[in-house]
């Protein structure tokens, strides 16, 4: 059987209509305004810190991008789906926001160093092996200037899926079933959080976010939330 490459696979997902949330995620919205700003009125905003260019890593259909963009950020968003950049492409354009949106390899960033203030990523670095999302933050720590915010979130190893699929390595499994079967999804600890920063950024907040489900309220979803600057 011809195994799909990392690109084929996320373009499955989103041309199947998977994964098309079009409302930004809460944690990120939280994340904005305890560290960028928050809005006070309906036309006056408390600016936390001086940002102008805003990079959506692994943008999907650019859902965040487009979020800052509205804030009144320079936005801009990169994802391996050409499929899912397309989307992205048309919604921005529906909306009359002018923002970068580009097919890449996050391990691979087509930018300049030091080019963003801010950097969001959500669920993307559990999505593929422990070494690539040691090199996509280690890209990420290039391009993001000193004192610049890195927001990410990630699948905790105390989730209910923990173990469900073929394993590929350490807390690594290949998604068996649904509708993100042949994808890799990483469990992290919190030990693998500090490795995955490593020196390059400095954490300002790690939470976790549980929650049960239904009828029996035993399964847990559970996610890290990390905000850091870079040192």
């Amino acid at each position: 059987m011809k195994q799909m490459s990392k690109n084929e696979n996320w373009d499955t997902v989103y041309s199947q209509n998977f994964m098309t949330m079009w409302y930004p995620n809460e944690d990120i919205i939280r994340f904005c305004a305890r560290l960028i700003q928050k809005k006070l009125t309906h036309d006056r905003v408390e600016i936390k810190r001086p940002v102008r260019r805003v990079l959506d890593l692994g943008c999907g259909n650019g859902r965040h991008a487009i979020y800052f963009a509205r804030e009144g950020f320079e936005a801009s968003g990169i994802d391996i789906s050409a499929t899912a950049v397309e989307w992205a492409k048309d919604w921005s354009r529906r909306e009359g926001l002018e923002i970068d949106f580009r097919v890449g390899d996050i391990t691979q960033l087509p930018y300049q160093d030091q080019s963003f203030d801010v950097i969001v990523s959500h669920g993307v670095l559990d999505h593929i092996r422990m070494e690539d999302a040691k090199r996509a933050v280690s890209e990420a720590a290039r391009i993001i200037r000193p004192g610049g915010l890195f927001y990410l979130d990630l699948k905790s190893a105390d989730d209910a899926d923990f173990g469900s699929g073929e394993q590929a390595g350490k807390n690594t499994f290949v998604v068996g079933e649904g509708f993100e079967k042949g994808l890799v999804q990483h469990f992290f600890t919190l030990d693998e959080i500090h490795e995955l920063m490593n020196e390059s950024f400095k954490p300002l907040y790690i939470e976790t976010h549980d929650h049960r489900l239904a009828p029996d309220f035993k399964r847990m979803i559970a996610r890290w939330i990390i905000a850091c600057e870079r040192s």
